[in-house]
This record gives structure tokens, C-alpha cells and sequence, in this order.
């Protein structure tokens, strides 16, 4: 056998490889890989001192008081944002604060039904009793700024979107704070698709985001109205005085 064969070489194995399966790095170290790190190994994200000083002061959160304004607690949010928010609750099933069960749509409507018996029912419309599953169920499908505006599941949702809002200490948006200067009084709860309103022929209602029939463009209009109609009168009354002016100087003619 050649010597260059019978050579040994460096780089070949020698040994089979090891049964053992590879140690698995230790990522409660320092410097472990902090991006193989499971989310869900993670500890609870920290409360802000907002939410502390309010979890010391009220042991739920239903016992969170807000603001009334004739009974009712005024909506600075549209029928949307609050779908946007009560959909998120559900994608995020987080835990219902005080227990250990994740939020779902029962559980949303249960939250609701307790939240009226402790503030107290609100005037609804005229085909709603109260907060349900099922009217929960028809708010979240509504579509638009203000669908399902005229639902019990659009104020309660609110509320209840408000108490969490507070519990967690998470401040107020920019367009709440808007909302609030410019709706002191809170949006009005109507679905701008259930509503009929009378107008002059020609004329057509418009809804700004807020479900408010828009004032100033009503206004406008009705003005306009107002001139044409008026000017019409005028015309009548103007032929009307020329006829009786005619008939006078007849009769006087007549009477010669």
C-alpha cells in the first residue's frame, strides 16, 4: 500500500458521532439569545403609575366611576372605535381583569349586563331592552362611523372599553380630547341608517362623522330655500297687486 494512503489523515472522524443530543442554550442567562426567547415566558408587562394608584384605590373595575351628564355617561367615542377596541379585546384574549378567563363575546355581553346593573339602565331605542349577545353580535357586523350607534352594545361597550381604559391607565387619544371639546355633551347614539328626516324638495340630509345631522349644511340650504320661496311670493304678489290695480281703475272707468 502506498504511503500516501497509509497516511493518516487530520480532518477524518475516527469515532462515530455522539448519541447525545445537543445541550439546548440556557436562555435564563444574561447573555442569552434574547430573540429565541418564548413571548409567553416573559414576564407580565409592568403597570404605569397611573394604573397602580387606580388598582390601590378600587379593587374592580366595574367600581370605577365616569362622568354623567342627565343620567347617562356621554360617548366621546364613535360606534366604530368602539367595535375597533371590543374586536381587539377578542383577538388579544387577554384575561378579564379579576379572573382568570380570557375575553369572548359571552363574556363581553356578561360584562355588559353587570355594568347596567350597577350604573343603571339608559334610555334605548324603542326595539332594544338592554345589552345581549345577540345585540353584541349585530353591533360588531355594523359598518361606519356611527353603525349600530342606536344599540345598547354601542353604550355599554363604551363604558365598558372606558372603565378598562382607566384600570390600565393608558391615557386619553388625541382625537378623544378632540372629541371631548367639540361633543361636551357626547355623540348622539343613533344609527344615521334608521333615521328619516323631512326636507324640502331638492334638498337631501347629510351626516357628518359623528352621526349629527349636519346644522350649518341644513342651514344653508334651508336658507337658500327660504330666498326662492320668497321670491316666488314676491312674483305672486306682485302680479296679484297688478290685477287688482287693473280691475280698480276698470271699475272706476266703468262708473264714469
Amino acid at each position: 500500500m502506498p504511503k500516501a494512503l497509509a497516511a493518516k489523515d487530520d480532518n477524518a472522524r475516527v469515532a462515530p458521532y455522539s448519541k447525545s443530543k445537543p445541550t439546548k442554550r440556557d436562555i435564563s442567562k444574561p447573555n442569552a439569545d434574547k430573540e429565541n426567547i418564548d413571548a409567553k415566558a416573559g414576564s407580565k408587562p409592568k403597570l404605569s403609575k397611573a394604573a397602580i394608584e387606580v388598582q390601590q384605590q378600587y379593587s374592580d373595575y366595574r367600581d370605577i366611576p365616569l362622568d354623567e351628564i342627565l343620567g347617562e355617561i356621554p360617548c366621546y367615542d364613535d360606534a366604530s372605535t368602539v367595535r375597533r377596541k371590543l374586536k381587539k379585546l377578542l383577538a388579544d384574549r387577554t384575561k378579564i381583569p379579576g379572573t382568570n378567563k380570557g375575553w369572548t363575546q359571552a363574556g363581553i355581553s356578561k360584562e355588559m349586563e353587570e355594568l347596567e346593573q350597577r350604573d343603571g339602565a339608559v334610555e334605548y331605542h324603542k326595539n332594544s331592552i338592554g345589552p345581549s349577545a345577540r345585540s353584541l353580535g349585530t353591533f360588531l357586523k355594523k359598518t361606519g362611523k356611527m353603525g349600530g350607534g342606536d344599540s345598547p352594545a354601542y353604550y355599554w361597550g363604551y363604558v365598558l372599553c372606558e372603565k378598562l381604559r382607566i384600570w390600565e391607565g393608558a391615557k386619553k387619544t388625541k382625537s378623544r380630547e378632540e372629541a371631548e371639546q367639540i361633543y361636551p355633551g357626547g355623540l348622539v347614539r343613533e344609527d344615521p341608517a334608521r333615521i328619516r328626516v323631512i326636507v324640502p324638495k331638492g334638498m337631501s340630509p347629510s351626516w357628518n362623522l359623528e352621526g349629527r345631522l349636519d346644522e350649518q349644511e341644513r342651514s344653508e340650504r334651508m336658507q337658500e330655500e327660504i330666498k326662492k320661496i320668497a321670491g316666488e311670493a314676491f312674483r305672486d304678489c306682485t302680479r296679484l297687486f297688478c290685477y287688482i290695480s287693473f280691475l280698480v281703475q276698470k271699475l272706476s272707468r266703468d262708473s264714469c
